[in-house]
């Protein structure tokens, strides 16, 4: 009894993540920005918003108003690219990104303060990436020792059941 009720308990915690997103909840994209978040007046932006689990419509979005919509297509099934600009003082603001698939819309991503300057800003280029999010959506701590509790649960019920074999073993 109790080794049936821990493999369906393991079953349904190690599954649990699948299962819900067959029900509908979906990742929380990542969005990062080109060049930086400031970027001086007359200058191109381009927001990367991104989903590892695919998307139908990406949107980017402003003060949670629409700024546009990108549909997924052969080349780009993960990620999608907004090229916004010239930019001047009305591109300031904050910006997410959600996705549809199948008919469900993702929460919203972390919102990016994008600031625009009036003065063209000379730095060196940051050689690595821009202004990544995301940390939220590959933060699975809690997930994972969830499954090292159920396995190690497991483990020990398998240990003691075969304690017990062995020594009813032992005595015949």
């Amino acid at each position: 009894m109790s080794l049936c009720l821990a493999t369906v308990l393991a079953v349904v915690l190690c599954l649990g993540q699948t299962v819900n997103t067959k029900e509908g909840f979906l990742e929380i994209p990542s969005i990062s920005v080109e060049p930086g978040l400031t970027v001086p007046q007359g200058h191109f932006v381009t927001f990367v918003c991104s989903s590892s689990s695919g998307y139908d419509i990406f949107r980017l979005e402003k003060e949670n108003q629409e700024v546009t919509d990108k549909k997924s297509t052969p080349h780009s099934l993960t990620e999608a690219r907004f090229r916004l600009g010239p930019v001047d003082d009305s591109f300031a603001g904050s910006y997410a990104c959600v996705y549809e698939k199948e008919s469900t819309w993702s929460p919203p991503s972390e919102t990016l303060e994008l600031m625009v300057t009036r003065d063209y800003i000379t730095q060196a280029p940051d050689p690595g990436p821009a202004v990544t999010s995301g940390s939220y959506p590959q933060d699975h701590r809690g997930e994972n020792l969830i499954r090292i509790t159920v396995a190690s649960l497991v483990l020990v019920t398998l240990g003691v059941l075969l304690f017990q074999a062995y020594h009813s073993q032992r005595r015949k």
